[in-house]
């Protein structure tokens, strides 16, 4: 059996986590989460996630300054950006950083899944 991979999910809404961990399979993921920027941080450093589907709208720390700061020690660490609020200069910014992809609320679970399923089939491609 192969080792799950482990998903962390960032919101400031708690039930954002929580749909994440309903609606992706449990024998293919793991599913942390964390509500604000600063604990995002510390599960970077402890939990090693394989993604990161970060918010960007938090309290104090946004999504870009969390997103900033996980590349200066986890550049390879594939994230994606998720909000509320389909802000172009936003998602320019993500990219520029970059995150994997930007999604808007509310989400579409199977373009998610595939996703996810295109970040790790990539990483499978890398390492080989």
């Amino acid at each position: 059996m192969t080792q799950r991979k482990k998903i962390l999910v960032v919101d400031d809404e708690i039930d954002v986590g929580d749909f994440f961990k309903e609606n992706l399979d449990s024998e293919k993921y793991e599913i942390i989460s964390a509500l604000d920027g600063e604990e995002t941080l510390n599960l970077v450093k402890k939990s090693s996630p394989d993604l990161v589907l970060l918010d960007i709208k938090m309290p104090k720390m946004d999504g870009i300054e969390v997103l900033r700061k996980i590349k200066i020690f986890k550049k390879d660490l594939p994230v994606i950006m998720i909000t509320g609020y389909g802000m172009m200069k936003t998602a320019r910014e993500a990219m520029l950083l970059k995150a994997y992809d930007y999604i808007t609320k509310p989400f579409d679970l199977e373009f998610i899944k595939n996703l996810i399923n295109e970040v790790f089939n990539e990483e499978i491609k890398v390492k080989n």
